[in-house]
């Protein structure tokens, strides 16, 4: 087999050990905003370098090493959104007493929802600010579109439609092989979670969506403001549902303003 692609390792990462979601995080003297990026099914930390280069002055982007991908292959993914986000509280939650905003593209969106509620239900402070990218409402979500139960064919078919895998990898049977078992495992966690009715988060929140997006309707993103009691910043994007990769200095000024406080 030939040697894997970027898809599953990176090299803007390098201090990496087992079990850890976030690394290389700034000590307490380090007081730049803190940016915790949840990334979308399949995806890893690599996904969000060129960000965290566009950003490195003026905040701190930390993004979340799941198991499955990159460094961590080896270990198996999540399945249940409770066991992630039990764990992203362990890691997440001492570092709450600084300014940290939360990121989270496609699943990484619901996420970022579910940390979030944890925390708060733990009496542990909120976000500065939760930015949510290609995504709808939680309670919106099509219940009966269930990723995780189509066959491999059916599954690799939709991964083409979404337009966010490498075609190195879908055109590779053997590459394929391998990532479509992470994929599914993330779509399990996201479509076996117990959804929450909207139930206000005391934080500000942005939604970024692409206008294009055939996997989140407009009807989906309308749902979005009844999820925070705070104002509600929504933003299209010409592009689908990875319109991010398009417009990128355009997302991180907007995730620097959210950061460090203006817009919040």
């Amino acid at each position: 087999m030939k040697s894997r692609p970027a898809f599953f390792e990176h090299a803007a990462f390098p201090s990496v050990w087992p079990g850890a979601l976030l690394r290389q995080v700034p000590g307490p003297s380090d007081r730049r905003p803190l940016v915790i990026a949840l990334p979308y099914a399949g995806g890893g930390a690599a996904a969000f370098t060129e960000w965290r280069t566009l950003l490195d002055g003026d905040c701190a982007l930390l993004p979340v090493h799941l198991p499955g991908r990159e460094r961590r292959f080896q270990e198996r993914p999540y399945r249940r959104m409770t066991h992630l986000v039990r764990d992203l509280v362990e890691e997440v939650g001492p570092l709450m007493d600084r300014r940290v905003v939360f990121w989270g593209h496609s699943m990484g969106a619901a996420v970022s929802v579910a940390l979030t509620i944890e925390l708060a239900r733990q009496g542990t402070p909120p976000p500065a600010h939760v930015i949510v990218s290609g995504a709808g409402s939680p309670d919106r979500r099509d219940a009966k579109d269930l990723v995780h139960v189509l066959d491999d064919e059916r599954l690799a078919a939709r991964l083409r439609q979404y337009e966010g895998t490498p075609h190195e990898v879908l055109e590779n049977l053997d590459l394929l092989n391998l990532v479509l078992p992470v994929i599914r495992a993330d779509f399990e966690l996201l479509e076996t979670w117990s959804r929450p009715r909207p139930a206000p988060l005391q934080t500000p929140l942005t939604v970024l969506y692409g206008k294009e997006d055939r996997s989140v309707s407009e009807y989906q993103v309308d749902g979005w403001p009844s999820y925070s009691d705070r104002p509600v910043d929504l933003r299209p994007f010409a592009g689908g549902h990875f319109f991010i990769r398009a417009h990128v200095a355009e997302i991180a000024e907007i995730v620097r303003e959210r950061a460090i406080g203006v817009g919040s």
